[in-house]
């Protein structure tokens, strides 16, 4: 749906006069809530976390700036008497860090109006991606008594690669093969201190008074250091249906993002009130333990391939192709879909139902059945031969532009030092994003006009015919047929599809009868549709 996030709230006033309209929404969770104070004077009227909303919708990166720029009539209108100090509204935001889950809980209440409103569309596929988020934080040469003995007298301050670099860096390691170890580059040993982290380069010590952050050191041939990178890594879970983001989570840029995965879909889940019918992601989550995530919570995954130590290369299995295709097991012929269980008792195991596709015995006949344990990343709840499969993967690059957008909106995630918070720490990282996620769904519930209000956004949802949906499959089925994979005929092919279509899921919210998007299949899409994707090879 186009239009749903347009930034319509952009004024303080109109935040406000929309907040005030809803009160429940900020019940249990307002800074009286939060911040009680158990001696000295008691806190003075107004609500930290009104203000911290309008900083953070203000998309001022500084809250120095921001603090000179507001008037008594915003302090006044969150119940301040007068404009509280500098200090004191740096004392308040700093304090919030550690009650950045009571924001989530507000979006989480926007969130769950949407889904109710839009019939379950909203969060019914979910496309996660990450971003690079830089440090106001530099290495300084910090070698110092005994460590000077070995100090190789290297840089005395590294110069900083840009985030286009740490981010190109990241996507050749996708390429890699996969490893749970944190990533720091040529670093050889950090530590941390009072002082800061500690990263020793080369026999010589840097100090990066960041501890939060993670770093990653760039060498020379000459093994010298000289360039690094600190910062932060923003993993957002973005709605298919609305283009809003759902849940957000940083981490240290030296976590890999398929370890941080599971505390992201535990919080899209929390966010949700449920779990998705299908996430999308990049090849760096293609691991066996996030298929293993989704499968068990019945969450079918498109994520395209990647090489893994236990499989280094894509191959057929004895029971399964390359593709995940199940084979009959009286012919070893291709199969079609039947349905998926994912808990059906507490000793069972996520298995998959399928039929011979030409039957040539009476055993072809019979229902087959297969456990997805035995290839958690190609036995999936929704085949790749799908329709469904197939529009969500080709359209997932289009979510990424939800990184640029909350930089210019919300000044979150900043890569260069004039968008970057002033202040250390993954706290206030954490806290801007989680304020977002509560604008971002005010917005989008305001302009659908799901508060009871008027709708503003005129325009109307995209959708597909199903023989564009089956268009996206033709590459796919195409090179099963040249492989020797697939002999089946065109005709059964589409009941094939449909059959996975409409079993997944079921009823109007399912992935069948409910597309990819969470709506009709035979309403899916009827703008001119993306390039195809060449077949996962």
């Amino acid at each position: 749906m186009t239009g749903a996030i347009d930034n319509t709230l952009a004024r303080w006033q109109d935040l406000l006069d929309v907040i005030e309209q809803h009160p429940p929404l900020l019940d249990g969770v307002r800074s009286a809530d939060l911040l009680t104070k158990t001696e000295g004077r008691p806190r003075g009227s107004g609500d930290w976390v009104l203000a911290y909303l309008l900083f953070v919708n203000s998309a001022e990166r500084e809250l120095t700036r921001w603090h000179r720029s507001t008037s008594d009539e915003l302090w006044q209108r969150i119940g301040f008497d007068t404009t509280p100090s500098y200090a004191a509204a740096y004392k308040n935001f700093k304090a919030l860090e550690e009650h950045e889950s009571a924001f989530r809980t507000i979006a989480a209440r926007l969130i769950h109006v949407a889904r109710e409103r839009s019939d379950g569309k909203v969060g019914h596929a979910v496309h996660v991606d990450g971003t690079e988020a830089e440090a106001h934080s530099r290495l300084i040469h910090d070698c110092d008594g005994d460590e000077l003995a070995s100090c190789s007298k290297q840089a005395q301050l590294p110069r900083r690669v840009t985030n286009a670099d740490a981010r190109q860096e990241r996507h050749r390691l996708v390429a890699e093969q996969p490893t749970d170890d944190p990533l720091y580059g040529a670093a050889d040993e950090i530590v941390e201190d009072e002082r800061g982290k500690r990263v020793k380069v080369n026999d010589c010590w840097y100090l990066l008074s960041d501890v939060d952050a993670g770093i990653r050191a760039y060498t020379a041939k000459d093994g010298r250091l000289r360039r690094f990178w600190a910062g932060y890594y923003s993993i957002k879970a973005i709605d298919h249906y609305t283009g809003g983001v759902l849940a957000v989570h940083v981490v240290d840029a030296s976590t890999q993002e398929h370890v941080a995965y599971p505390d992201v879909f535990d919080q899209l889940c929390e966010q949700l009130g449920t779990s998705p019918k299908a996430v999308v992601a990049d090849r760096g989550y293609s691991l066996p333990s996030v298929f293993e995530l989704h499968t068990r919570a019945d969450v079918a995954t498109v994520i395209p391939w990647r090489t893994h130590h236990t499989a280094p290369k894509r191959e057929n299995f004895p029971r399964f192709d390359r593709h995940g295709i199940p084979r009959c097991k009286y012919c070893d012929g291709e199969t079609t879909y039947e349905r998926f269980q994912h808990d059906s008792g507490p000793k069972d195991e996520p298995r998959l139902w399928f039929r011979c596709a030409r039957p040539v015995s009476p055993g072809c006949e019979r229902s087959q059945t297969i456990f997805c344990k035995e290839n958690w990343r190609l036995l999936l709840p929704l085949w790749r031969t799908a329709p469904a499969y197939q529009v969500l993967r080709a359209t997932h690059g289009a979510y990424e532009s939800a990184h640029h957008r909350w930089r210019e909106r919300y000044a979150v995630a900043g890569d260069t030092k004039a968008d970057r918070p002033k202040r250390r720490g993954l706290g206030v990282q954490q806290l801007r994003g989680s304020a977002a996620l509560v604008i971002e769904w005010l917005t989008i519930c305001h302009r659908q006009g799901w508060l009871g209000g008027p709708v503003l956004n005129a325009r109307t949802e995209s959708v597909i015919s199903r023989d564009e949906a089956d268009g996206y499959c033709a590459r796919i089925v195409a090179r099963r047929q040249a492989l020797g994979l697939s002999g089946v005929e065109p005709e059964l092919m589409a009941e094939h599809q449909a059959a996975v279509a409409n079993a997944y899921g079921g009823g109007a919210s399912g992935m069948g009868a409910g597309s990819a998007y969470g709506k009709l299949v035979t309403t899916m899409l009827e703008e001119e549709p993306p390039p195809i994707p060449e077949p996962e090879e």
